[in-house]
C-alpha cells in the first residue's frame, strides 16, 4: 500500500497552541487554522498568562463568538512553554477518545489540507511517533535553504510552496533526528509509551529535542512530513530571552543526551533531505516561469560545445528557465537552476530498457516543464535524439558547432589525416570511411539521411560563421540556417593568483598555440614545428597555452623550444601571453574550424595570429584582417609553415606586426548580449509557432523518479543512533563554563562543524 492511501487515525485530534503576547501573530494563526483545516479537530488556546493586555481583549472576544472547535483556556500563573504543552496534551489523556496532539506555535500560517497531510504522515507507519512539516523556518525542516531562516514577508501567500511540496512528495516521509517544535505532530500512543515533556526544559527550548530521543529509544520514528507546509514567523513569544533560555536548556539536554550535537551534526552535514527540497523547487520554477523553459543538450567532451551552451544559460534574459543536460547514450545528467549558497543540483536520470526514447525525452522535459530543446551536439546519444526529437510534442533547434552530422570524421579528415575539402560525393565519401577503421561501418547515405530528417524538422538551425553554415548547406541544402556568431565574456578580470612556467632564459621570440590540442586541431605538427626548429638551430621556440593530447599538465622540452602551460581561464590569457612575451599565435589545425573561441581570445589579447587557408579561421580572418592566411604549400608541409612564421616574425618586419597588433586590438567581437538576444529571439519565434501544451496534460516522470534521480537516500536507522564519542557535548560545556572569559570567547569562536550544525536545529520556536 502506498503511504499516503494507509488509514489515518479514528479519533480526532487536538491542536494546542500556548499563547504568551504576540497578539497580532496569534489572531493570524487562529484564523489560519480555522479557514485551513477540516475533520475532527479542537483548536485549544493556552494563555501562558501574558503581561500584555491585548491577549486578555482577545480571549473575551473569543469567548463571546462561542465558536464549537475552539477552546480557551488561562493558566492562572506562568507555565512556560513546555508546561504549558503539557497542559494541552494532558486533556484528553484520560479521556475518551484519547487524540492525538498538534503542538503549534502562536506565529505560524498554516495552509491548505496541513492537518490531513500531518496526520496521513502519521498513520502511514506505526512506528511514527512524531511528524513535523517543511516550513520557512525550521532548521533541518527549513525550506527552500537548509538550515536558515528563509524569511517570510507580509502578505506572502504559502499556498504556491504548499502546492510545489504536493506535487514533487512521493511521499517519503523520512527520518529526522528531531523535530522540530514550531508545528509537532505527537501520535497518542507515543505519549502513551513515554509520557509528556520533561518539565526541567521549563520556560521552552529543547524539550521537544528531548521528547524525540525519548522516542527514538522507545523505537519509535521522527519523521518530516515533506507535503505539508506551515509558515513560521519565528520566536516572537521570546524576545529577550532566547540566548538565556538557549544556553541554560542545551546543558540540560546535553546531560541527558550527550550524543545530541553530534547526530543532528552528522544529519545536517550529510542533509539527506536536498533531493525533496530541489524537487520542490523545480514545480516553483514550473509554475512560476511557465512556458519559458530551455533544455539544452550536449555531449561528455567538453570544449568549446559546453562553453557556448553555458554562456547562454548564464547570461539568459529575464523570464527564462535554462537547464543543461550532458548525455552519455541511456544516462543524462541534467543541471538545474543553481540555488543560493549552493552547489548546482544534478538530475541523474537514466533510461530504462522497456522505455522507448520519445516516451523518456518527452517525460524528461515534462518534468522539468521544457517546452524547447536545444541540441548543441547529438554524438553523446545520436540514435536516441534523432528517433525521439522529431516526434517530440514541444519544438527543437540545433547549433553547428561541428559538422559531424555531414561526417562522421568530424574534421572531414581522410586515411592521411588531411582536409578532404569537403567532399560530397557519397562514393567517394564511403571508400574514404571504410579506409579508417572508427568509421568503416558507417553507411554515409543513410547517415545523412538520418540527420536530413532530423534537420529538416528542427524549427531553427544556428551556424557561429557563413562558412559554417555554406558547408552545412552543401549536405542539407534545403534547410534554413542563421548565422548567430559566438561570443566571449567581456571585461576580463585576470585571476587573483595566476600561476606560469619559467622560459628558459632567452630573448628568442615566442609563437603561442592556444587550447585542448589534439590531431585534429595540430599537436603532430606543433611537436615537429618545435623540432624542425632545434633542428636548424632557429631562434624560436613555442608555447602552448592549453595542453597536448599526450601532454596535459605543465611540462617543457629539455631544450627549450616546446613549453605546455595547461590548462587557463580566459580571463587570464592576455597576462599570460604577457609573461610568455607572445608575439604571435598560430593555428596549426589539420582540419577546418567552425568558429574557434581561441581566435577571439587572441585578438582581445591583442595578438595576431597566422591561420589555415580554410574554415572559419580564413573567413574570419579575410573579414577582420588582424593577421594572415597560410597559404596551401605552407599549410601542408611543417618546413613552409615555420619559414612563414619566421619572416613574420623578421625584425625588419615588425612595423608589419604592430600594425596587425593594433588591428586585433580593434577587431569588433560578437557581444554575449548580442549573442542571446538573436538565440533567444529563435526560441521566441519557434514557440510561437508551435502548437500549445496544457502542462497539466504533459506526460512526466513520477514523483519517485525524479527524488531519485536527484540522488535521494533514506538515512538508515544506524545513522540516528547514539554517538558515543560525544565531543560536541564535551566542547559545549567548556565553552559556556568559561563564555566570560577570553579562552571561553576562543573556543566558542572555534566550535567544530558538528557542534555548530547540532546547534541550528536547537532554538527555533
Amino acid at each position: 500500500m502506498n503511504r499516503a492511501e494507509k488509514p489515518t487515525a479514528a479519533n480526532g485530534i487536538d491542536i494546542v497552541v500556548p499563547v504568551y503576547n504576540a497578539a497580532a501573530d496569534v489572531v493570524q494563526c487562529v484564523a489560519s487554522v480555522l479557514e485551513k483545516t477540516s475533520g475532527d479537530y479542537r483548536l485549544i488556546l493556552i494563555d501562558d498568562a501574558s503581561p500584555s493586555p491585548d491577549i486578555g481583549v482577545l480571549f473575551e472576544r473569543w469567548q463571546k463568538e462561542n465558536v464549537s472547535q475552539r477552546i480557551l483556556l488561562r493558566n492562572e500563573t506562568n507555565l512556560g512553554f513546555t508546561g504549558t504543552a503539557n497542559r494541552g496534551m494532558k486533556l484528553s489523556h484520560y479521556a475518551h477518545p484519547r487524540r492525538d496532539v498538534v503542538l503549534l506555535n502562536s506565529d505560524t500560517i498554516v495552509t491548505t489540507g496541513w492537518l490531513e497531510a500531518l496526520r496521513r504522515c502519521a498513520y502511514s507507519d506505526d512506528r511514527i511517533g512524531t511528524v513535523t512539516p517543511f516550513s520557512n523556518n525550521a532548521e533541518i525542516c527549513s525550506y527552500p535553504r537548509f538550515c536558515a531562516d528563509n524569511g517570510w514577508p507580509e502578505g506572502k501567500d504559502p499556498e504556491p510552496i504548499r502546492a510545489a511540496l504536493s506535487r514533487a512528495a512521493v511521499p517519503s516521509y523520512p527520518d529526522i533526528p528531531t523535530g522540530v517544535g514550531f508545528c509537532f505532530y505527537i501520535k497518542r500512543s507515543l505519549l502513551d509509551r513515554i509520557g509528556f515533556f520533561d518539565d526541567a526544559f521549563g520556560a521552552g527550548y529543547g524539550e521537544e529535542n528531548d521528547f524525540c530521543l525519548r522516542a527514538k529509544r522507545a523505537g519509535f520514528r521522527n519523521v518530516l512530513c515533506d507535503d505539508a507546509f506551515v509558515v513560521h514567523l519565528g520566536e516572537r513569544s521570546f524576545e529577550g530571552r532566547k540566548q538565556q533560555l538557549g544556553e541554560r536548556n542545551m546543558s540540560v539536554l546535553l546531560d541527558k543526551h550527550p550524543e545530541y550535537l553530534d547526530v543532528v551534526g552528522r544529519f545536517i552535514a550529510r542533509d539527506p533531505l536536498r533531493p525533496i527540497r530541489v524537487a520542490a523547487q523545480l514545480e516553483e520554477e514550473k509554475a512560476n516561469l511557465p512556458g519559458k523553459a530551455v533544455l539544452h543538450v550536449i555531449h561528455t567532451h567538453g570544449g568549446g560545445t559546453e562553453l557556448h551552451a553555458r554562456k547562454l544559460i548564464k547570461n539568459a534574459l529575464p523570464g527564462w528557465r535554462h537547464y543543461l543536460a550532458i548525455v552519455n547514450n541511456m544516462q543524462w545528467r541534467v543541471e538545474l537552476a543553481p540555488k543560493e549558497g549552493s552547489e548546482t543540483p544534478i538530475l541523474c536520470v537514466t533510461r530504462r530498457e522497456d522505455e522507448s526514447w520519445g516516451s523518456f525525452i518527452e517525460q524528461l522535459c515534462g518534468s522539468l516543464g521544457v517546452h524547447l530543446v536545444h541540441a548543441h551536439n547529438i554524438s553523446g546519444c545520436r540514435d536516441g535524439i534523432l528517433e525521439a526529437l522529431p516526434k517530440l510534442s514541444i519544438p527543437y533547434g540545433y547549433t553547428i558547432h561541428d559538422l559531424s552530422v555531414a561526417c562522421p570524421t568530424i574534421t572531414f579528415l581522410n586515411p592521411d589525416e588531411r582536409y578532404c575539402g569537403g567532399q560530397t560525393e557519397t562514393a567517394v565519401c564511403q571508400n574514404c570511411l571504410r579506409q579508417q577503421e572508427s568509421f568503416s561501418h558507417i553507411d554515409i547515405a543513410a547517415w545523412r539521411q538520418a540527420h536530413h530528417a532530423f534537420m529538416k524538422k528542427a524549427s531553427f538551425i544556428i551556424a557561429p560563421s557563413h562558412w559554417a553554415g555554406q558547408m552545412f548547406a552543401r549536405y542539407f541544402p534545403s534547410v534554413a540556417v542563421k548565422r548567430i556568431e559566438h561570443a566571449i565574456p567581456v571585461n576580463p578580470v585576470p585571476s587573483r593568483s595566476l600561476s606560469a612556467l619559467v622560459f628558459a632564459d632567452s630573448e628568442w621570440p615566442t609563437v603561442a598555440v592556444l587550447g585542448a590540442v589534439g590531431p585534429d586541431k595540430g599537436a603532430r605538427r606543433l611537436e615537429r614545428l618545435a623540432a624542425l626548429a632545434a633542428e636548424k638551430n632557429i631562434a624560436v621556440r613555442f608555447v602552448l597555452i592549453g595542453y597536448l593530447d599526450r601532454q596535459h599538465g605543465p611540462w617543457q622540452s629539455d631544450d627549450g623550444r616546446l613549453l605546455v602551460h595547461g590548462r587557463y581561464a580566459s580571463d587570464d590569457l592576455s597576462a599570460l601571453m604577457d609573461h610568455y612575451r607572445v608575439t604571435l599565435v598560430i593555428y596549426p589545425s589539420a582540419g577546418p574550424e567552425t568558429f574557434c573561441y581561441t581566435l577571439s581570445e587572441t585578438w582581445r589579447a591583442g595578438r595576431p595570429a597566422l591561420v589555415p587557408p580554410f574554415g572559419a579561421l580564413a573567413e574570419r580572418m579575410q573579414e577582420h584582417g588582424a593577421g594572415w592566411i597560410m597559404s596551401d604549400g605552407e599549410w601542408e608541409g611543417e618546413a613552409q609553415m615555420l619559414q612563414r612564421i619566421l619572416t613574420l616574425l623578421d625584425p625588419a618586419n615588425h612595423a608589419k606586426l604592430q600594425e596587425k597588433s593594433a588591428c586585433a586590438h580593434r577587431v569588433s567581437l560578437q557581444t554575449m548580449e548580442g549573442m542571446v538576444a538573436s538565440t533567444t529571439a529563435c526560441y521566441t519565434q519557434a514557440l510561437a509557432t508551435a502548437t500549445p501544451l496544457v502542462s497539466s496534460e504533459r506526460p512526466s516522470f513520477p514523483p519517485i523518479r525524479i527524488r531519485d534521480a536527484l540522488g535521494y537516500a533514506e538515512c538508515s536507522s544506524g545513522e540516528l543512533e547514539d554517538v558515543r564519542d560525544n565531543r560536541g557535548a564535551l566542547w559545549w560545556r567548556w565553552a559556556i563554563r568559561f563564555r566570560r572569559t577570553p579562552a571561553g570567547r576562543v573556543l566558542r569562536a572555534a566550535l567544530p562543524h558538528s557542534v555548530v550544525n547540532g546547534l541550528k536545529n536547537f532554538i527555533k520556536r
